[in-house]
């Protein structure tokens, strides 16, 4: 007896959406995108946050989305009245079947058990397929008829069934984190100087750490990640400059900034985080500064679960015009 009629997958919302399911590093997403809409997935929520800054970008693979997944999905009532609007539904073939087969499997005498009794206990969860994906076994794995888990239960580990490991790449995914700022000295990025350092440091807002929560409703499965800048690159947008350090790459300080704020009469030192121009602008155009902030993630979950995430960065690119100073020598 075929029960796509009636079984939880054709009775569950596609969980991830024809257009929402992708793979790229575009927008301030650290990896691929899942979503239903602009909310959570059915049956799990994302808590968290960050930046609503630039194009997030990583070097690794990006998460991918499974074929399809179990998830809380009826409370008692709500499964009653799943039951009963299929049950008032115009006839039609295998109908009869699929009440027996309602019956069979939930069956009590009379009638269906949606766990009435239970409705603050537990819930009835069921599959979710990810219509958009080309994995087309795997859409047929989550193939079980929704079944009841009591909360502070462990749903049965079957196939399909999120792992902290699932959500810490749905995490990972949601991760969003502000835009690399900088300051630089001299302040007006149209007057550097030939030979002159400029000093570039950020402020603590914007390397500030980010963490996102993925979990099931109701029951302890979780997973959080938190991205937290591990350095930030400078490239001067030229051959002809010196970076600070001579790397191009500033450590994060204990608070949380990168960099040195300039102070009077330090004008000819070499800044901790910056650059020398070495030749003016002002016969081939402006060069672009681009700082780059790396950040490093890593997740833990339920049960004691945990590791380390793909590196992420952000960059800024900024215009930077170089004046020569004229003296005159006597």
């Amino acid at each position: 007896m075929t029960l796509w009629g009636f079984s939880g997958i054709a009775g569950a919302d596609d969980g991830f959406g024809d257009e929402n399911v992708h793979g790229e590093s575009d927008g301030r997403n650290i990896g691929a995108g899942a979503g239903r809409g602009n909310g959570p997935l059915p049956g799990i929520v994302i808590e968290g946050g960050g930046g609503s800054g630039g194009s997030f970008s990583t070097t690794s693979t990006n998460w991918s989305p499974p074929a399809c997944y179990y998830a809380p999905e009826y409370t008692p009532e709500e499964f009653e009245q799943h039951y009963l609007d299929y049950l008032h539904s115009p006839l039609h073939s295998g109908k009869a079947e699929a009440v027996y087969w309602y019956r069979e499997n939930y069956g009590e005498e009379g009638g269906v058990n949606f766990n009435l009794d239970a409705e603050e206990e537990g819930m009835w969860w069921g599959s979710f397929i990810n219509t958009a994906s080309d994995d087309h076994e795997g859409k047929l794995a989550c193939s079980e008829p929704w079944f009841w888990v009591p909360f502070g239960e462990a749903p049965p580990p079957l196939p399909g069934v999120p792992t902290p490991e699932l959500l810490a790449g749905l995490a990972y995914e949601h991760t969003r984190v502000p835009d690399t700022e900088i300051a630089l000295n001299p302040e007006d990025a149209d007057h550097q100087i030939v030979n002159l350092p400029t000093w570039i440091w950020t402020e603590g807002s914007s390397t500030a750490p980010v963490s996102v929560t993925a979990r099931v409703v109701g029951y302890d499965i979780w997973a959080t990640t938190t991205a937290e800048p591990d350095r930030l690159t400078i490239d001067p947008g030229t051959r002809d400059a010196v970076t600070h350090p001579a790397s191009g790459e500033c450590g994060i300080a204990g608070d949380g900034t990168i960099g040195e704020p300039y102070r009077a009469g330090r004008a000819e030192e070499p800044p901790p985080c910056g650059v020398t121009y070495l030749r003016a602008t002002h016969s081939g155009g402006p060069h672009q500064l681009l700082a780059t902030l790396t950040w490093d993630v890593s997740w833990v979950g339920s049960g004691g679960a945990g590791g380390d995430l793909p590196d992420g960065s952000v960059s800024t690119p900024q215009d930077i015009e170089v004046e020569e100073i004229q003296a005159v020598v006597r």
